[in-house]
């Protein structure tokens, strides 16, 4: 993924600052399973089952109001979403091909 360095990154940081930093990074929403794996390359959890990681972030992002939920599994940053609408349409079609 271009712009992402795991060096720039910190295993202190919380899993939503690294999500955060990441999207930032990306310039663009990814899927959720790809966030997942570049925080969890970043962070990684011990003593804990995968779903319940997943759970634990997939929370994080909801109630953290820096991210927004575009559709289909995708999340982003609230700053990008001036025109939520127009950024969903056009990123559906692009999903669906």
């Amino acid at each position: 993924m271009p712009g992402f360095n795991m060096e720039q990154y910190s295993p202190y940081m919380s899993e939503a600052d690294l999500a955060h930093a990441i999207l930032k990074a990306a310039g663009a929403p990814l899927y959720f399973r790809d966030l997942l794996e570049q925080v969890m390359a970043i962070k990684p959890v011990s003593g804990r089952d995968r779903e319940h990681i997943m759970a634990g972030i997939h929370t994080d992002l909801n109630l953290d109001g820096r991210f927004i939920h575009v559709g289909k599994g995708v999340w982003g940053l609230r700053e990008w979403m001036h025109d939520r609408k127009a950024f969903q349409y056009e990123h559906d079609e692009e999903l669906d091909n």
